[in-house]
């Protein structure tokens, strides 16, 4: 595989990351160790597991990071909606956010199936 820092997702994955941190900045004192610890985790686990997945020799072990790096983006996605909920500061961010991840996962599924591909030949 392709050095993963020239990987589109990774490098927006890596973009969004920096944007989850900034945004939970604003959170409330007592979610430091709650939602912008889970959200911040996730924000980071999606970069690292296209990257850690782009570096396996076997597809299976490429695709399964991927799909794990899907799972981080979803959850990103999840939490992001509780914070809008609960009414944290950035709600027009997070909702970019939500947005953001949904077009990484997307680009991490066709990552995936590229290599499901060349599995089948």
């Amino acid at each position: 595989m392709q050095d993963y820092r020239k990987l589109k997702a990774w490098q927006r994955a890596q973009e969004a990351c920096v944007r989850v941190y900034r945004l939970t900045n604003d959170y409330p004192a007592e979610e430091r160790y709650g939602l912008c610890a889970q959200l911040r985790e996730a924000g980071v686990s999606v970069g690292a597991n296209i990257s850690e997945g782009s570096k396996r020799r076997g597809n299976a072990d490429k695709a399964r990071l991927w799909n794990i790096a899907q799972s981080s983006a979803a959850e990103i996605m999840s939490e992001l909606d509780v914070a809008v909920r609960l009414g944290y500061p950035g709600k027009k961010e997070a909702v970019a956010l939500v947005d953001e991840y949904d077009q990484i996962s997307a680009m991490i599924n066709t990552l995936a199936e590229l290599v499901k591909g060349n599995d089948r030949h």
